[in-house]
């Protein structure tokens, strides 16, 4: 019976690795969905804003612009460095190279955390974007 539960117990603890493998793949396909968007602004940008001439509009334009820089240039590495410095460290916990000691939960909430609350702001960030240019239209 002993064997059954350590057995199951091994099982169950994979299992939820792989799950947390799974999510983590979902961050790096979604980081690259955010890299090509984050082009596609700037172009977007580059674009209308020659036809902005009023001070409000070049503030926004200036606003919309430093975050698409500060995305680009730091955000969206530190996420990609994180996810494949988590993914290196699952794969040496499911291969057995690391203990099981639950700090893989641990980082992956803090990384999790971080997407969802970028997530968030980039919707923000995007509606906000897209009234700009409908407007500009």
């Amino acid at each position: 019976m002993e064997n059954l539960k350590a057995t199951t117990t091994e099982f169950l603890i994979r299992e939820s690795l792989l799950d947390l493998h799974k999510s983590s793949k979902q961050w790096v396909s979604e980081v690259n969905l955010w890299k090509l968007e984050l082009n596609f602004f700037q172009k977007l940008l580059d674009t209308h804003a020659k036809k902005v001439t009023t001070y409000q509009g070049k503030k926004t334009i200036g606003h919309l612009q430093n975050l698409i820089t500060y995305y680009q240039g730091e955000l969206m590495d530190e996420f990609a460095k994180a996810v494949r410095k988590h993914e290196k460290y699952l794969i040496r916990v499911i291969d057995g190279g690391e203990s099981d000691d639950s700090t893989y939960k641990v980082k992956h909430e803090i990384i999790d955390d971080k997407i969802n609350t970028f997530r968030d702001r980039f919707k923000d960030y995007k509606e906000e974007l897209f009234q700009f240019i409908e407007e500009l239209l």
